[in-house]
């Protein structure tokens, strides 16, 4: 039982280190030698965790003593990856008497590096505790055994098409401004491709589901799709969710490919869709062509939006110029903050020194939502608390 707690431990922080490397945050503190070397050493420890138990289970008392070791400092790296992840969107508000005092975002290259010089010691100090158990293996002459399970970046949580337009705030000229595409425009091909394209938390999410439930577009178009597609970009899984989308029925039974695409093509022929895939990160040509082919029996008119932080993914996929997200302004951004972190009848409030503490926020989000709520939602949390 100890190896599979260890090993499923090893697995999830790996895929924590992983996702660091994608995101680059690593490089943005200069930390990212040590990240990649801390990865190496909890690869070649997983490697040998199955030779591990059975050593144990023989009452090796000199190996159960190594796995409890190991087990000590994975929970100190756990702990060390989850304050990079909180810390990567904040730092702690620190509150009292139920006011905002203070923040620092990481949103400088000052800042991050500040925060990296700081954290440095943090991490070297537990990547060289975690290879002095790596090393300690030799001395059990533990064998590695292949790791069947693949590390992966973690895949974002699905997303869906409906939004409550209430809680919204800005994007209206964003929004406009791609309706009037989609409605206005006259394609030289059956199907247009406009992407997306902002950072990580600005909203294109938010903004795709502005335009997919406009209602100026509920006439024009006779089928929409929303289809969450992520890191993995699997054809026939893509396949699968946009036929899903498209008839909204799964396919009750496991189908090859090649009827997948009869049912795909059937299902958009010569009909004017609208279809969105949210959250695409394949910069792969040929993996994109093979997908576009099969969505371009639609009618003429027919439009897909994608939403990306890649620029080359818009290069690769937009057919017209790509629409580029922007921060919310600061009046927007302070709306969405008040909304976020104070009741309903506080937001109207006029306390000039917390409005003052809001805008020194606002500044230091940058426009970015996801910040503007992480901070509201911690302010909460801490009124709550």
């Amino acid at each position: 039982m100890a190896e599979g707690i260890l090993f499923d431990l090893t697995r999830k922080l790996l895929e924590a280190l992983v996702s660091l490397a994608a995101e680059e945050l690593g490089a943005a503190w200069g930390l990212k030698e040590e990240i990649d070397k801390l990865e190496k050493t909890a690869l070649t420890i997983r490697a040998v965790l199955h030779d591990a138990e059975d050593q144990r289970n023989r009452n090796n008392h000199q190996v159960l003593l190594w796995l409890k070791n190991l087990k000590d400092v994975l929970y100190d790296v756990e702990d060390l990856l989850d304050e990079f992840f909180c810390d990567a969107l904040r730092q702690k508000i620190v509150a009292g008497d139920g006011k905002l005092k203070k923040v620092r975002l990481f949103f400088s290259k000052s800042n991050q590096l500040a925060y990296g010089l700081k954290m440095a010691p943090k991490v070297k100090a537990i990547r060289e505790r975690l290879h002095a158990i790596a090393a300690d293996r030799d001395n059990f002459q533990l064998s590695n055994c292949p790791v069947k399970t693949p590390i992966e970046i973690r895949e974002r949580d699905q997303t869906y098409s409906f939004e409550r337009s209430e809680e919204i705030i800005g994007r209206d000229y964003d929004k406009n401004k791609i309706v009037q595409l989609l409605l206005e425009s006259e394609p030289k091909q059956n199907v247009s491709i406009v992407p997306i394209i902002g950072i990580a938390g600005l909203g294109k999410t938010t903004l795709a589901k502005m335009v997919f439930n406009d209602e100026k577009l509920g006439d024009h178009f006779e089928l929409k799709m929303w289809v969450c597609i992520s890191k993995k970009f699997e054809l026939k899984v893509i396949v699968e969710k946009v036929i899903e989308a498209a008839t909204k029925t799964k396919p009750e039974r496991v189908l090859q490919l090649e009827t997948l695409q009869h049912h795909l093509r059937d299902s958009i022929n010569r009909k004017k869709y609208l279809l969105v895939l949210d959250d695409v990160w394949n910069d792969d040509p040929e993996k994109w062509r093979n997908l576009r082919n099969l969505l371009s029996d639609g009618a003429r008119g027919s439009w897909i939006v994608i939403t990306t932080r890649s620029e080359l993914v818009a290069e690769i996929t937009g057919t017209v110029p790509h629409h580029n997200l922007q921060g919310l302004s600061r009046s927007e951004s302070w709306s969405l903050l008040k909304q976020t972190a104070f009741k309903e009848e506080s937001r109207e409030s006029n306390n000039s020194r917390i409005e003052a503490i809001g805008m020194e926020i606002v500044d230091q989000c940058k426009g970015v939502p996801l910040a503007l709520r992480a901070i509201g939602n911690n302010k909460v949390q801490k009124q709550n608390g």
